[in-house]
């Protein structure tokens, strides 16, 4: 029993080295083999100013036991700021790959850019922060919704 109980301090404590990444859950699972990390039950997470809160949290990790990817799945609500933009609103999933600055939103996405006053209400969002494209996809039932506003030509 001791020897799991400093596998999972030794496994927190290289999630948290470097960047401060805080994740709070109601249950915590760990696969050292896979390297995988899974926060379930009122789960949250708060990297700096990023904080995302969803019913499961997955973190990937690589060799270097650094995390490559981030799942957010179940209900999940966010307030991020990227490259001095604040967003903020909800999807059923996000998955997030730190390394390529990428996020992905699916399922009943509402996106709100604070920042520029907009609105986007899609099936799903992919963002390139690296390169700024985004790719918003609708449906034939619930097409995209883009709210924004225009400035004055004066």
């Amino acid at each position: 029993m001791k020897r799991i109980y400093i596998s999972i301090f030794i496994f927190l404590s290289t999630l948290l080295y470097g960047d401060m990444v805080d994740i709070k859950a109601n249950y915590f699972h760990a696969n050292n083999i896979l390297k995988v990390a899974y926060f379930e039950g009122n789960a949250r997470i708060k990297e700096g100013v990023n904080r995302f809160s969803a019913n499961k949290i997955i973190v990937y990790f690589n060799k270097k036991k650094k995390a490559t990817k981030y799942e957010a799945i179940g209900g999940v609500t966010f307030d991020l700021v990227e490259h001095g933009v604040h967003y903020v609103g909800k999807a059923e999933k996000i998955i997030y790959s730190p390394n390529s600055s990428k996020y992905y939103f699916y399922g009943d996405v509402v996106l709100r850019d604070l920042t520029n006053n907009r609105k986007i209400e899609a099936n799903s969002i992919s963002l390139d922060l690296k390169t700024g494209l985004a790719d918003i996809k609708g449906g034939n039932r619930k097409p995209v919704h883009f709210i924004f506003e225009i400035e004055d030509k004066k």
